[in-house]
């Protein structure tokens, strides 16, 4: 068992599946954990589920917010955030000749520079540190591809590649950045 007592970690995208299995293992880990998501239902059963959680509805596409959201999460924390997990995304599958251009920006805006914006205003906060870990989910089709979803695999190959720059950049100030590819879940 891995032990992450007064470890402070960000969750981006608990209510879906792989996050919600995140949530437990950190949880279970002894971690203090903010999580958030989209969907105030299942909001409303993680926070029920675990009395002493910090919840937060938070939609990471509305990047106006991002930095406030990334100072609410400081003073949360004592101003010490240990670990960022990027795990919020979405899908919207479709073939490329009939893939509509809102729905390749889309994903790109969420997937991909919504996870750049939140980890960069993550990292000042880790910079004063001098430590931290930024973990982004991403997919095996950002490694393969896959058939109707061009979109989503440009985002997933984006973030990969994206966190081998930082992590050249800043683990040299004892910040690692490592991707999780899962595949198909469900």
């Amino acid at each position: 068992m891995i032990d992450l007592q007064n470890l402070n970690i960000i969750l981006t995208g608990a209510t879906g599946i792989i996050g919600n299995s995140i949530l437990d293992r950190l949880i279970s880990a002894g971690a203090n954990v903010l999580a958030t998501g989209t969907n105030e239902q299942k909001l409303k059963i993680i926070q029920e589920k675990y009395k002493d959680l910090n919840v937060v509805k938070f939609n990471i596409s509305d990047h106006g917010k991002i930095e406030q959201f990334v100072e609410d999460c400081g003073k949360i924390f004592s101003n010490k955030i240990d670990v960022l997990i990027n795990n919020a995304g979405i899908t919207k599958d479709n073939l490329s000749l009939r893939m509509k251009e809102n729905e390749w920006k889309e994903v790109i805006d969420i997937n991909l520079t919504s996870t750049f914006l939140i980890t960069k205003s993550v990292l000042k906060k880790m910079l004063k540190l001098k430590n931290g870990k930024i973990i982004n989910v991403t997919s095996v089709v950002g490694h393969t591809g896959n058939i109707g979803q061009a979109n989503y695999a440009a985002s997933k190959a984006g973030i990969i590649a994206m966190s081998k720059s930082l992590a050249v950049e800043y683990g040299k100030k004892n910040i690692t950045v490592n991707c999780v590819s899962p595949g198909f879940i469900v």
